[in-house]
């Protein structure tokens, strides 16, 4: 059986209080309406207690009972920023297949919400040194169908990449000394992904 928290209980015990103060005596029958006046102070307990709700319903969402689902959402970016995490997709897996690319976008999204990263797509993306497209320009192409659908799986939560944060492919990498010392996650097709 699952646990309730501290805070689950008294969200509950709130929503039984302000049934009985404010909502009860409007469900009395007509002929019991007049015993059943409702009390300036009964209001304001009411709202007090609806305040309490709200403040209480919006803190209990903590990190512990947040899902991946909740956690990774493409509402929480603009379509300028998927524009521009597809664009990166395309310039960087044009030729690997539809699960390389979202895993390239996965790995984009990860950053962002690493605190060791910027935190949204466009300042990851551009952040200097980065990305090899973003240096030669390769970014600018316009991105295709394919690597638009990636780039919204990999904002939606789905990460072929499995948590990494870099990923390189080892026959072009100008840097494979950096790559050495990450620890390897997976291999898609030409790019090896790491943390």
């Amino acid at each position: 059986m699952k646990k309730l928290h501290f805070k689950q209980i008294i969200v509950t015990l709130a929503l039984i209080l302000l049934f009985n103060s404010v909502f009860l005596p409007y469900l009395t029958p007509v002929s019991e309406l007049k015993a059943a006046s409702i009390e300036k102070e009964d209001i304001y307990t009411g709202l007090g207690l609806m305040f309490l709700l709200v403040v209480l319903s919006g803190s209990s969402n903590n990190q512990e009972t947040k899902t991946r689902n909740d956690f990774y959402n493409y509402k929480n970016f603009s379509e300028a920023e998927i524009e521009i995490l597809a664009s990166i997709i395309n310039a960087e897996a044009r030729g690997e297949s539809y699960q390389g690319k979202v895993a390239v976008g996965a790995v984009i999204i990860n950053r962002v919400y690493h605190p060791s990263f910027p935190n949204s797509i466009k300042k990851v993306v551009y952040q200097s040194g980065q990305f090899t497209p973003v240096e030669n320009g390769m970014i600018n192409l316009s991105p295709d169908d394919e690597s638009f659908r990636a780039a919204y799986d990999a904002v939606s939560g789905l990460d072929p990449s499995q948590g990494s944060l870099y990923f390189y492919n080892p026959a072009k990498s100008k840097n494979p000394e950096f790559f050495a010392k990450r620890e390897e996650v997976v291999t898609i097709g030409n790019h090896v992904f790491l943390k």
